[in-house]
């Protein structure tokens, strides 16, 4: 059978579909067989985890015969709490969409492109398999290097990790991670331990976000902050919301600072100026005791080091003399002054930045971020005033420092070219007060655990589980070194992960001094084409990549590329890796329990449809590489000796998720335990698990020492590979403001684009859901974009007008809305939309795409230090000659 998908998908989609979502809904049975007539349907609610966005909030789900008719949140369920967000409620109708993936597909156009159309024909399982598995050992024996794995599905990251070290590919987990980013948890990861942050809403008073939305249905564990936020506001703690547009969060907030866009760090070095050098206002007990604000530097940057045991050294004001870091009590340390040692003068690393901070100009920066310096002063001191510095408060039986008052910041805030210095100077406005991980203020989440915790180097300084960071550790740095993985990782030793940078280092490998290239593609549960830069920059990497595989249950703008398509299942139909609730990100922070969750199944997936987790299993038998992943999975998935998966077995998903569960529950846990809940507890959380930051002694960097080496060495690989414009001067220890390149001006292009994300829409994932569909267009500016008032009328352009938004790198046409609630420079479009695949009938050309707009990474719009890609960007925009009707 072969099938064409050439013609206009908006002719005939009412049609099929039918205008009423329900009927939708309807439309499809998915393959499974209705039971038959007469026969009383199973009628049951089956305990289970959602993967309606990143997050893993437990769900019961209602399944009557085969077919699911509702979903709730799981009343068990710590993260969730018996509620459920618009994505959780709707995700069933992707089961029944009439597009489904039913069948395995094989291209027979060989031209790739957009909007071409791949001329499927439908093959049987064993046909593509056996495809599969031929390209997959020839590029193994050709180099397995070639292979690149790219998805965006946490919960199975172990599978693709065991898969691709046993296959000898280190070139995992190409997304585009702009919808979070390297930079915010960099940031986290040094200063917390943790992978993201928090705040302790239960005793915050002056709440700030920065750039996010925190608690109100976007960002990581979403049902559980917007519980807290909500009752932190009930209570009367005030909320500032810092963005360029009235989110959500800003529309619910006390008070809403819009700024220009990339200027975050520029305000934060402004109040850390009147924060340490106006005010004096800093928490000096704890910066004596648990950062490197005492260590004593020199006039070269380093530290000054003890001769015999290399420790960083501080001053002890007692014994007027230089002392190993951790040979003198906390309260002796000097913060400030200079001292002669060795024939020459040191400072103690608190004193060279508060000197530095002395040379920051409030009005300058006031300038630049179109924040007025008066009202920077002013959240200074409400800040400071707010986090009650030398207050304590006793939880039980102990006393622990109490600060309430905190920022949390994210991906809106770090998605530019200078991430790393904004994300810290953002995050040390919190070290400034200590509210670090203490009641009442900033928290990470979970950097201790039951078999986790953070460590501590001779230096003293914190060094983040690796449990917890997943990729790799910030500190201490890598070896820099020519790249030899295509996200270009080695050139960032200092970073978390680089994975925004794979379509650079695919594109431009022979540059980069990589010793080979892509050869195959194994893809699913990402949409490249749209979560990343300029889609005909995007589609000219993939066309370069001789053979790709894609999972899917949709055929969406990225699958159009595929050589083979597998039909992927939906989460309702498949056992994952234990726990679904991963405790890097997703167990919710502070005090409470340990609770650990379970994806099973709700149903079986339709004929023909199985989940990609299972048949990477497959693939790796077919391909002789099965034992080895099941020994490298045993480690990385943290099955216990006893339960250990042996080899020459064939091992099911839910035989590996019951082994790990056996590991961190207990020996006789059962499945048969998921009847009610999908979620396990298995203890409360220590005071210390709760608030660690009071029993920790490992510091954390007020003064980035480790940058300096790594600097260095990044300057001799890039010299050495002839990349002459790579920009090394980030790497210093000092926080400084590095201007995205959009803020130099541009012509006619006088605006900047800036990206929100909407609490019902998840990435590209849900607009083709058509309950999440009915919401959007009801609306105002869901598939709209978004221009100031005033702007609007300097440019003569009103309210309802059709117009095209240009950059220099894409163009989108979009209907205009005409608000208040964005920066007057700015130009606002929500979410990730803007479909083109010619199956997206629902989502078909709704809305503008943000992304389309970026130019693809390059060297003069990448964070250097932790490899975050700018999304900072001019443009234009002019009226279509006709109003809109």
């Amino acid at each position: 059978m072969t099938t064409s998908d050439g013609a206009n998908p908006a002719n005939g989609a009412q049609a099929a579909d039918g205008a009423n979502p329900a009927n939708r809904a309807q439309a499809a049975a998915g393959g499974r067989s209705a039971p038959q007539a007469g026969a009383k349907a199973d009628d049951r609610w089956i305990p289970t985890v959602c993967l309606g966005c990143y997050n893993c909030c437990g769900i019961r789900v209602r399944r009557v015969g085969e077919r699911v008719v509702d979903v709730v949140g799981d009343p068990a369920s710590p993260n969730s709490r018996g509620h459920i967000c618009a994505k959780g409620k709707a995700r069933f109708f992707d089961l029944y969409h009439p597009h489904r993936v039913l069948r395995p597909l094989r291209r027979r156009n060989p031209e790739k492109g957009i909007g071409v159309d791949p001329q499927w024909q439908e093959i049987g399982w064993d046909e593509a398999l056996d495809l599969v598995a031929e390209r997959l050992r020839a590029t193994r024996e050709q180099d397995p290097r070639g292979l690149v794995i790219a998805h965006f599905d946490l919960p199975a990251y172990g599978i693709s990790k065991a898969f691709g070290a046993a296959f000898g590919t280190p070139n995992l987990h190409w997304n585009r991670a702009d919808y979070c980013g390297a930079a915010p948890h960099t940031a986290n990861l040094l200063i917390n331990g943790s992978f993201n942050g928090e705040l302790d809403f239960d005793r915050c008073n002056y709440i700030v976000l920065w750039g996010t939305q925190l608690g109100h249905l976007v960002e990581t564990i979403p049902l559980h902050a917007a519980h807290r936020i909500a009752d932190a506001r009930a209570r009367g703690a005030r909320m500032v919301v810092i963005d360029p547009f009235c989110t959500n969060a800003s529309a619910k907030a006390d008070e809403w600072v819009p700024l220009r866009p990339g200027t975050d760090g520029a305000l934060a070095l402004a109040m850390l100026r009147v924060m340490v050098v106006e005010l004096g206002t800093i928490d000096e007990p704890f910066l004596r005791r648990y950062t490197n604000g005492p260590y004593l530097v020199q006039d070269d940057g380093h530290y000054l080091r003890d001769a015999a045991s290399g420790k960083p050294l501080v001053w002890d004001t007692a014994a007027a003399r230089a002392v190993p870091h951790d040979a003198v009590e906390p309260q002796q340390a000097a913060l400030e002054g200079e001292y002669p040692v060795g024939g020459g003068i040191a400072r103690p690393a608190f004193e060279v930045l508060r000197r530095h901070l002395a040379q920051v100009s409030v009005e300058s920066m006031a300038e630049i971020t179109t924040v007025p310096a008066a009202t920077i002063r002013r959240l200074a001191r409400e800040f400071c005033a707010a986090a009650s510095i030398g207050s304590t408060v006793e939880i039980d039986g102990q006393r622990l420092p109490l600060r309430p008052a905190a920022i949390h910041f994210k991906r809106g805030s770090g998605a530019h070219k200078g991430g790393f210095h904004t994300m810290l100077a953002i995050h040390l406005i919190n070290v400034m007060v200590g509210n670090i991980d203490v009641p009442g203020g900033q928290r990470g989440v979970n950097p201790i655990g039951p078999y986790w915790s953070v460590e501590q180097d001779d230096d003293g300084m914190l060094i983040p589980s690796e449990i917890i960071t997943k990729y790799s550790r910030p500190y201490p740095p890598a070896q820099a070194r020519t790249p030899t993985t295509f996200d270009l990782k080695e050139l960032f030793p200092a970073a978390l992960f680089t994975r925004g940078l794979y379509p650079l280092g695919i594109a431009e490998s022979e540059r980069f001094g990589i010793p080979y290239r892509a050869s195959m593609l194994l893809h699913g549960r990402t949409n490249l084409m749209m979560n990343s830069h300029s889609a005909e920059a995007m589609a000219a990497v993939l066309r370069s990549i001789p053979f790709q595989v894609s999972f899917a249950d949709a055929i969406d703008e990225t699958v159009e590329f595929a050589d083979v398509v597998l039909p992927d299942a939906h989460d309702y139909e498949r056992w994952d890796l234990f726990p679904a609730n991963d405790p890097y990100a997703f167990i919710t922070p502070g005090p409470g329990q340990w609770f650990w969750l379970m994806r099973q199944p709700v149903l079986e997936p339709p004929d023909g449809v199985r989940p990609w987790t299972e048949v990477y299993l497959e693939l790796a038998e077919r391909i002789g590489i099965a034992d080895r992943l099941y020994e490298i999975g045993s480690q990385i998935w943290g099955i216990g000796e006893a339960h250990r998966l042996e080899p020459g077995v064939r091992h099911s998903m839910r035989e590996i998720a019951e082994r790990q569960a056996r590991t961190i529950v207990g020996p006789e846990f059962s499945t048969d335990e998921l009847r009610e809940t999908a979620c396990l507890i298995t203890r409360d959380k220590t005071l210390a698990e709760a608030f660690p930051r009071p029993f920790l002694e490992a510091r954390i960097p007020i003064y980035f020492e480790h940058l300096i080496g790594a600097g260095e060495q990044v300057r001799e690989v890039a010299q050495r590979l002839g990349l002459e414009h790579w920009d090394v001067t980030p790497y210093a220890p000092l926080l400084g403001f590095f201007a995205c390149e959009a803020l130099a001006p541009d012509g006619d292009y006088d605006l900047f684009i800036v990206n929100f994300k909407l609490p019902f829409q998840t990435f590209s994932i849900s607009a083709e859901n058509p309950w999440i569909d009915e919401i959007s267009r009801a609306n105002p500016y869901a598939y709209h974009v978004m221009i100031n008032r005033r702007t609007a009328e300097a440019k003569g352009l009103r309210d309802g007008d059709p117009v095209v938004v240009e950059s220099r790198h894409g163009a989108e046409r979009a209907t205009l809305r005409v608000t208040e609630l964005i920066h007057p420079e700015c130009v606002g479009i929500p979410g990730m939309l803007g479909h083109w695949a010619q199956r997206k009938t629902v989502s078909y050309r709704n809305g503008p795409s943000f992304n389309n707009l970026l130019p693809p990474p390059s060297e003069n719009r990448i964070d250097v230090v932790t490899g975050q890609v700018d999304s900072c960007v001019r443009v234009r925009v002019r009226r279509l000659e006709e109003r809109a009707r």
